[in-house]
């Protein structure tokens, strides 16, 4: 499979085992795109993860964030939660507005890791009131390099994963999720939970990320982006899309694969430690 084809196939973050905390909400909304685990308290932070994932492959980034209040998503069949009708990454940024309303989070932090870094890049483009400060971890704002072929691409590759055997599918799971980081073992214990997602629904996020663009509205998107790359073959796509933002940092981690937060955490705290100092509020991490 195409290296950036693979890389929306990724996961995302995740929190603590501690109890979510409560969150008053201003309405009954109660979002089928994704469920939010909740913890701490502090400036909000919403984590919204890859492809297929469980949030808890960021457990130790929620945990550096003290101070932070991290909302973290799983999106709507993957890693056992049921799957909807519909576009996904599309149902994800609408719910995903309401969401922030809903809860009167101000300006929340957005971080999105591969899919849920395009769909940070489309809430901030397509909202550039509703939301603070954005990271982009690893991810583009269009899927493919040739839109003339997207559509037969993502047609592939949702078939791929949609008619796949029970056998194929655990190949295809290990063999294309479990090769995205250097450090393998740190990225071994996930895959389970991953094997988890229903394969169509895997399918169909693929499809529909390969035949959306949002890269025309860029431009649009007035808070500060930080973009953290791996340094694989991707980076020069992602830094040229991050490019086109008006306030935009991009880092690149040495020695990283695709999980650039669990082969390096040490360098990837510190990028987004750097970034949160110098455009949010001093609280928690911002204030030592």
């Amino acid at each position: 499979m195409h290296r950036f084809a693979c890389t929306l196939l990724i996961c995302f973050a995740a929190c603590d085992n501690s109890a979510p905390a409560a969150v008053p909400a201003t309405d009954d909304f109660v979002p089928t795109a994704f469920t939010v685990e909740v913890t701490g308290h502090g400036r909000p932070v919403i984590l919204i993860p890859g492809l297929g994932c469980p949030g808890s492959v960021w457990r130790a980034t929620v945990a550096h964030l003290d101070g932070y209040q991290t909302h973290v998503l799983t999106l709507a069949g993957f890693a056992g939660n049921p799957r909807i009708d519909g576009p996904l990454a599309k149902e994800t940024r609408e719910q995903l507005a309401h969401y922030i309303r809903a809860h009167d989070l101000h300006a929340p932090v957005i971080v999105g890791h591969s899919m849920g870094g395009m769909i940070a890049y489309w809430l901030a483009e397509s909202d550039p009131d509703l939301v603070g400060p954005t990271i982009i971890v690893d991810s583009g704002a269009a899927l493919g390099s040739d839109p003339s072929a997207r559509k037969s691409e993502g047609s592939n590759v949702r078939d791929m994963w949609k008619n796949a055997s029970d056998e194929q599918y655990a190949g295809q799971v290990r063999g294309i999720f479990g090769s995205m980081a250097v450090h393998r073992d740190r990225l071994a214990k996930y895959l389970d939970e991953i094997q988890k997602s229903d394969r169509a629904a895997i399918g169909d996020a693929v499809y529909e990320l390969y035949t959306t663009d949002v890269r025309g509205d860029l431009s649009h998107i007035r808070t500060p982006v930080l973009a953290v790359l791996a340094d694989g073959s991707s980076q020069e796509t992602f830094k040229k899309d991050a490019s086109t933002v008006p306030n935009h940092t991009v880092v690149v981690v040495p020695n990283t694969g695709h999980f650039v937060m669990l082969d390096d955490p040490e360098h990837f705290d510190g990028a987004i430690d750097h970034f949160l100092i110098a455009n949010v509020s001093p609280v928690g991490i911002a204030s030592r």
